[in-house]
């Protein structure tokens, strides 16, 4: 028996849907691959069922499921203090704000020159 190649048929599913889906898939999942360093993966389930019933099978019905799992950049986290009445503050509920203020310009220093 003289099976197909798995790549001829795999290019007939859907008319070469199923194809062009694993490519577009695989390019989206080595750059996410590539941007995150870490991996992922591309999987395609084919089911097989007969297309009638009874003993006498000489037709069948492919499906055909791509899934992918791409990984994600890491996200970043946000520190926020608790106030006493449960809403979010960037500042120390309960330290006290120090009164800062501009710094103006110095005052022009003169020098002396020393003499011997």
């Amino acid at each position: 028996m003289n099976a197909q190649a798995f790549g001829v048929f795999i290019q007939d599913v859907r008319d070469g849907r199923a194809h062009a889906e694993l490519t577009a898939q695989l390019g989206e999942l080595l750059a996410a691959v590539r941007e995150t360093g870490k991996g992922g993966s591309l999987t395609l389930k084919i089911d097989v069922k007969p297309a009638g019933r009874g003993s006498d099978v000489d037709k069948v019905v492919i499906t055909d499921t791509v899934t992918s799992k791409v990984p994600k950049p890491d996200r970043g986290q946000d520190f926020y203090w608790l106030t006493d009445s449960n809403n979010l503050s960037r500042n120390h509920p309960r330290q006290h704000e120090l009164p800062l203020r501009a710094a103006g310009a110095p005052a022009p220093t003169t020098f002396k020159e020393a003499t011997a």
